[in-house]
C-alpha cells in the first residue's frame, strides 16, 4: 500500500511526520514523502504517485489549493488529479481552520478524513462540521532520543516554546472600537478565570446573549475568527507561569523566540535560546532535570512536550485536564500544578530541586519514561493510523 506524505513549512509537524514514516516503512508500507521548498515555492518528492493511494499530512499541508502542489499538465491539485484518499491530522483547535475544512468538503468530501489530537476538538467538529468524516482520537506523542544519567544533567528547569506578548493581539481586539474591545476582553477574562471554560463555548454564549437571533451558520462563521483570542489566552497563561518561576529566583532555560518581551521582575533568571529544531530540543531535554509544560488551551488532549520530556528521562511539570488525569499521577510519574497558582508551583520546585530530593525526582522521571514508552510514542500512534488504513 502506497502512502504519500507531505511535509509543509512547519518544522515541528514535519518532524512528527518523519517519525510516523519510519514506523510505516518498518511495517511494510511504501512511503513516498514530498517536501515543500519555501525558497523554490515548489514541492518535490521521490517515487511515482499511484492513483487512489493514501495522502497523509498535518494541518492541511498540501490540501488547500497550494500552487506548489498542482499537477503541471492539468493545473489541478495533485490530491485530486490522482484521487488520493486524504488523512489530515490537525494539531490546533479546528476554529483555526474553518476555511480549510470547508475547502475539503467542497473539493473531496468523500476522500477526506480528519484526525484530532484533543477529544473536545472532535466534539467541536461533530457540532459545527458534522459532514466531515472523523478518524479516532489521536493525542500527540513523544520521540525517544538520548537519555543521559541524572548526575550528568546540567539544566534544572527547561521550557521549549515561543512567547508573544498578549498586547500584540490588541490590534485585532481593538480594531472595531471600544464596544467590541470590551466584548472580547470579557470573553478572555472569563476563560482565564476558569480552567475548565472552553473559549468556543464562552464565545458562543456571549454571542447569543448579544445577538439572540444569530443563526447556527452565523455562529459557526464567527467562531472561525476567534484565533486571536486563543493566542491571547495561550500566551497569557504561558507567560504567567514562567514569570512566576523567574521571579521566585528559579533559573529557567528557554528555547524559543520572544521571551525577552516577557514582563517579569527578574528577567535575569531567564536563560534564553531563540530557536532549536525538534531534534535539538530533544537533546536539550536530555540535559534537563525538570521540563515545564503549559497546555495551550488543550482541554482533553496532550502536548508532545509532555511525552518528549518523559522519554528524555526528565521530570515533566505540567498543568492537567480530564484526559491527562486518566494517565498522570502527581508525584508518581509527573509533577502537576494548578495554573491559577503559579506561585505555589515555584515554591514546590524550589523544594524539589534541593539535592536531597534527587532520588525522588529520579523515581518520577523513571516512572514517566516507562509510561511514555508503554503507550505514548509516535510508533504506537502510527499503529492506530495503520488500523485506519
Amino acid at each position: 500500500m502506497q502512502i504519500i506524505t507531505f511535509h509543509g513549512g512547519v518544522e515541528t509537524t514535519s518532524y512528527f511526520l518523519t517519525q510516523i514514516e519510519k514506523q510505516l516503512r518498518k511495517d511494510g508500507y511504501e512511503v513516498c514523502p514530498f517536501y515543500f521548498d519555501a525558497e523554490k515555492k515548489s514541492a518535490e518528492g521521490t517515487g511515482e504517485i499511484t492513483p487512489g493511494a493514501y495522502f497523509l499530512t498535518f494541518n492541511f499541508a498540501g490540501l488547500y489549493g497550494e500552487d506548489t502542489w498542482l499537477d503541471a499538465a492539468e493545473a489541478i491539485p495533485v490530491v485530486d488529479r490522482y484521487a488520493l484518499r486524504c488523512i489530515n491530522i490537525i494539531v490546533d483547535h479546528p476554529y483555526h481552520y474553518h476555511d480549510f475544512i470547508k475547502e475539503q468538503l467542497k473539493s473531496r468530501a468523500d476522500r477526506y478524513m480528519q484526525i484530532c489530537i484533543d477529544q473536545l476538538h472532535m466534539a467541536y467538529m461533530q457540532r459545527y462540521f458534522p459532514q466531515v468524516k472523523l478518524g479516532p482520537f489521536l493525542p500527540t506523542a513523544g520521540t525517544e532520543a538520548l537519555c543521559k544519567p541524572w548526575s550528568d544533567r546540567g539544566t534544572d528547569i527547561l521550557f521549549t516554546g515561543t512567547y508573544v506578548c498578549p498586547s500584540h493581539f490588541d490590534v485585532f481586539i481593538n480594531r472595531n472600537g471600544e464596544e467590541y474591545s470590551q466584548f472580547y476582553h470579557s470573553i478572555i477574562d472569563e476563560v482565564l478565570a476558569d480552567p475548565q471554560a472552553l473559549l468556543e463555548d464562552v464565545a458562543r454564549r456571549r454571542l447569543t446573549e448579544e445577538i439572540p437571533e444569530a443563526t447556527e451558520e452565523e455562529l459557526r462563521e464567527t467562531l472561525g475568527h476567534i484565533q486571536f483570542l486563543d493566542y491571547y489566552i495561550r500566551f497569557t497563561l504561558r507567560g504567567n507561569v514562567v514569570a512566576a518561576l523567574a521571579d521566585a529566583g528559579l533559573k529557567v532555560h528557554i528555547i524559543g523566540a520572544g521571551w525577552e518581551n516577557l514582563p517579569c521582575s527578574h528577567p535575569e533568571n531567564l536563560i534564553l535560546s531563540s530557536y532549536a529544531s525538534s531534534q535539538e530540543c530533544l537533546l536539550a531535554l536530555a540535559d534537563a532535570k525538570l521540563s515545564l509544560n503549559v497546555l495551550p488551551c488543550f482541554h482533553a488532549g496532550a502536548h508532545d512536550r509532555i511525552f518528549n520530556t518523559m522519554l528524555a528521562g526528565a521530570v515533566c511539570v505540567t498543568d492537567s485536564n480530564p484526559y491527562l488525569d486518566q494517565i498522570l499521577i502527581d508525584g508518581e510519574n509527573v509533577i502537576l500544578y494548578d495554573r491559577e497558582e503559579p506561585g505555589k508551583l515555584a515554591e514546590r520546585l524550589i523544594t524539589l530541586l534541593q539535592p536531597q530530593m534527587d532520588e525522588k525526582l529520579q523515581k518520577i522521571a523513571k516512572a514517566g519514561r516507562e509510561l511514555a514508552l508503554a503507550g505514548h510514542t509516535w510508533d504506537i500512534r502510527t499503529k492506530i493510523l495503520e488500523e485506519i488504513l
